[in-house]
Formats: C-alpha cells, structure tokens, sequence
C-alpha cells in the first residue's frame, strides 16, 4: 500500500490477506471439554460457531488463506517459570494437551489439508511458532482474526501482528470471551490502537466489492 492511499479498511483488504480463526478447540469450547469440566459457562462460545463457518466460507470464494491457530501444551513448551507458577495451584486439568481430542478443533468447522495450521503455546500466536515465516512466504500483508478469547489470544496476536508490520482486522461478531465484562474493552482497545474492528458482514461484502471472489 502506498503511503499516500488513505488508510482505511477497504485499503487494507486490497492487500494480501489471511483469515485466522484462533483456539476454536473441544476443551475450550465443547460440552465435555475442560472448561465445562471445571464449571465454566461456555455458552458464548457457540454462538460465534456459525459466523465463523460463514466467514471461513466466504474467505474460501474469495481465494484467502485460512490460518487455524490453536492452543498446545505439553512438557517441552510448558517450560517458562512465570508461565508454570501462574498455574500452580489450580485445580482443573490443563486444557489442550498435545495430541489430545481436547486439543482438536471442534468439528462443525470445515477444516482442509490446503490450510493452515499453526500451534501456539502461549496467548500471542507468534511466541515460539512459525506463524511470522509463515506469512511472510505468503507475502501476507492483513490479518483478520476471529476465535477466542477476544481480551487474550486474540488481542495479544493481533498486538503483535500490528506491532510487526501487519494490517489488523477483527471480526467482532466472530469472537467472545469467557469474561464478558472484557469484551467491549478488548474491541475498544484493539480499534484504537491496533487496527480496525468491523462485523463479519462488512469485512466479507468489501471483499466481494474489491473484485477479488473466485467462482464456486
């Protein structure tokens, strides 16, 4: 984008760009997972499920790449101490232990081998994986995003992303968060400081607008 094109969200989805659904995962999300487990109320959770099918699907007509970013922990990279000591002490199960069904993505998403799958070990999606490489080989210049949790995974990765260089889109319609109270903050935040917050709606009829849809 040159420096002289105003800066604005049709701009920036004229560019280059990524879809990334963050940590749609069974211990997160499903009924048997672990946060049911300990009691939490999931329910938002689902609410966003067919959104994000919407937008992945129209992402795909639009030729975008799908990004599938999820959680993953085992003993190799539950190493760092200020990571482990938070932790001490809690009295539910880790969640999405590596290789486990609750570290799955739940499966009314439509996952396929041509996308992309990153896993992440920390709230920010580019501590200690290939997601930067990864978009860089792509040429990738916008990231939307959509998943959970809006006020920590996915606002700490699309910090980062905005810090590095990457445009930023958030579908507010295609992300919550266990505490609600930190949903609107999160969206405040992320709007003034980080990138532009839109509904999915908007984010996919400016990708039809910019002429860049392949045929079904």
């Amino acid at each position: 984008m040159s420096e002289y094109t105003e800066y604005s969200l049709t701009n920036v989805l004229k560019e280059k760009t990524a879809l990334m659904i963050i940590d749609m995962q069974n211990d997160f999300i499903h009924e048997k997972g672990v946060f049911a487990q300990y009691g939490y109320d999931t329910s938002m959770y689902s609410g966003i499920v067919p959104v994000i099918s919407q937008l992945v699907k129209e992402a795909r007509q639009a030729d975008i790449t799908i990004i599938w970013v999820g959680m993953s922990h085992n003993q190799l990279n539950d190493g760092q101490d200020a990571w482990i000591r938070r932790r001490i002490g809690r009295s539910h199960p880790p969640s999405c232990r590596t290789g486990t069904w609750g570290a799955d993505f739940i499966q009314e998403l439509d996952i396929r081998t041509e996308d992309v799958l990153v896993w992440k070990h920390r709230y920010n999606a580019f501590v200690d994986t290939e997601l930067k490489r990864v978009l860089k080989g792509m040429g990738v210049k916008t990231l939307i995003a959509a998943g959970i949790n809006t006020n920590t995974c996915v606002e700490s990765t699309l910090r980062e992303a905005h810090l590095i260089g990457y445009h930023v889109v958030l579908a507010k319609d295609a992300t919550t968060c266990l505490y609600l109270d930190a949903y609107e903050p999160s969206l405040t935040n992320i709007e003034r400081h980080f990138g532009f917050v839109e509904a999915s709606s908007t984010i996919t009829s400016l990708w039809n607008n910019v002429g860049n849809v392949t045929s079904t």
